[in-house]
């Protein structure tokens, strides 16, 4: 590596042999005697790289979505379509289709019926729901099943005259309310 002095280069100097930076000629007269080349190596770059970023702005991160999150996300994007007995698909879901569809995108299996849903092990009380639970009700004589999407809300496919919509978890659902099922757990 070759530097780059004053005295070697002929540059103004005042009385005491300091070089006037103030009266410099220009830079691009200076000649080199052997050739600069500057050699990036992977290392070096990725030196570079997290040297300028300590160098920006810091801002708060983004949200990492969770599992949990993109299955209250997926679901939501849902709401509206219609109701189709023993519907699984997008052309129309019951609640155990809608249900296990949503699981089924991030690779988690669940039973198709909502009686099947019922008996799925890791129940918990409601007051330790999380969004992307299960909601098991007992309507009548036929289980129901739902998406608990937090803050005392869920998603489910309810009727045939319906579609798919979110709900207040109120005095009647509660009511009903038979099991809070934990899938994912962090």
């Amino acid at each position: 590596m070759m530097t780059l002095t004053p005295a070697a280069h002929g540059w103004p100097r005042n009385s005491r042999g300091k070089v006037k930076l103030h009266n410099m000629r220009k830079i691009e007269n200076i000649k080199f005697s052997t050739p600069s080349i500057i050699i990036l190596t992977p290392l070096s770059i990725l030196v570079l790289v997290l040297l300028i970023s300590n160098c920006a702005v810091r801002t708060e991160p983004e949200k990492a979505w969770n599992l949990r999150d993109k299955i209250v996300i997926l679901t939501e994007s849902l709401i509206g379509l219609p109701y189709k007995f023993g519907g699984h698909e997008i052309d129309g879901f019951d609640c155990s289709g809608l249900v296990s569809y949503v699981f089924d995108c991030y690779g988690i299996p669940l039973p198709r019926t909502a009686k099947k849903q019922a008996k799925l092990k890791e129940k918990i009380k409601l007051r330790q729901a999380k969004p992307a639970d299960i909601l098991v009700f007992k309507l009548k004589r036929r289980w129901h099943t739902a998406i608990y999407t937090g803050d005392g809300y869920f998603i489910h496919a309810p009727n045939r005259r319906e579609v798919v919509r979110k709900e207040r978890l109120n005095k009647f659902w509660k009511k009903r309310l038979k099991y809070v099922i934990r899938i994912i757990h962090e």
